[in-house]
């Protein structure tokens, strides 16, 4: 179970911002097959003056309030993530459709695009399936333009009980993970039938299928039931690697020790090979 996270004062999350104090952490993608690391995803870190890890979720909760900040934050995190990464296999990015529209530069560009593209041999960029029409609506324009780049897209966070399926998005995927919710207690066998056949479109379609928030081994066994292609989540958190804040004036958090991970191997090009365009 993870611990309710404390929600920072605004003036923390603001001093951070500025100060440009951010980390990374990546996290492994977990063959099911073999047990071994075959990618990582990279998630946004950041720490307050004096060292604390403050929590994700409102941070981007408050840059959601300014659109110019929200897109500053996410590009030097992007940077950071691709600059930090480790240096054999493929690198997971979540990039935030709003933070995206705000990029936006007219013409056709995005101040997005060259920096990833700049990447795009090891790169997956996660959009986040949402229930808000309008969401959808950013992050199908969104996938169209990485597409267009020739960016390898995963579909991000297809639930149980929320979110909307969307075609378009999945006619450019590589990738799509299922998120935690499916492993919520035990599946009405409506559930369980909807989850089998998600999964055999999945394989129909050639796409790669990750499943999130494997924490217990009943979840890894599970996973090897239902032939998922690859696993996330706390159960691996000995293979997290963790890099510091970039603020040339703060301190640098310990990082938390965690071994070498197992690096991939060749036949993650294969698996996570990008799709025909024709």
């Amino acid at each position: 179970m993870s611990r309710p996270e404390r929600h920072p004062h605004p003036h923390s999350i603001l001093e951070c911002l500025l100060a440009e104090r951010f980390g990374v952490e990546y996290q492994p993608l977990v063959c099911v097959k073999s047990g071994e690391t075959r990618c990582h995803e990279a998630l946004a870190r950041f720490v307050d003056a004096a060292g604390v890890a403050l929590p994700p979720e409102p941070v981007f909760e408050a840059l959601h309030d300014n659109p110019l900040l929200l897109l500053h934050a996410e590009l030097r995190t992007k940077q950071l993530q691709l600059d930090e990464a480790p240096t054999d296999g493929l690198i997971f990015v979540n990039l935030d459709p709003d933070s995206f529209a705000a990029g936006d530069i007219g013409d056709g560009h995005n101040v997005f695009t060259p920096m990833l593209a700049a990447h795009r041999e090891r790169l997956v960029v996660e959009a986040i399936e949402n229930l808000h029409l309008q969401d959808v609506i950013l992050s199908c324009r969104m996938i169209d333009a990485l597409a267009s780049a020739e960016i390898r897209i995963a579909v991000d966070d297809l639930s149980s009980s929320r979110g909307l399926i969307s075609y378009a998005s999945l006619m450019n995927a590589t990738v799509v993970k299922f998120d935690r919710s499916w492993l919520n207690g035990e599946l009405t066998p409506r559930q369980r039938k909807l989850l089998v056949w998600a999964l055999a479109q999945a394989k129909d379609l050639g796409l790669t299928t990750v499943l999130e928030g494997v924490e217990t081994e009943a979840h890894w066994q599970q996973a090897k039931t239902l032939e998922f292609d690859l696993v996330q989540g706390f159960l691996f958190a000995e293979r997290f690697i963790r890099r510091g804040c970039t603020a040339r004036t703060a301190a640098t958090p310990t990082p938390t020790s965690a071994p070498t991970p197992v690096l991939p191997h060749a036949s993650t090009r294969a698996l996570l090979s990008r799709p025909s365009r024709h």
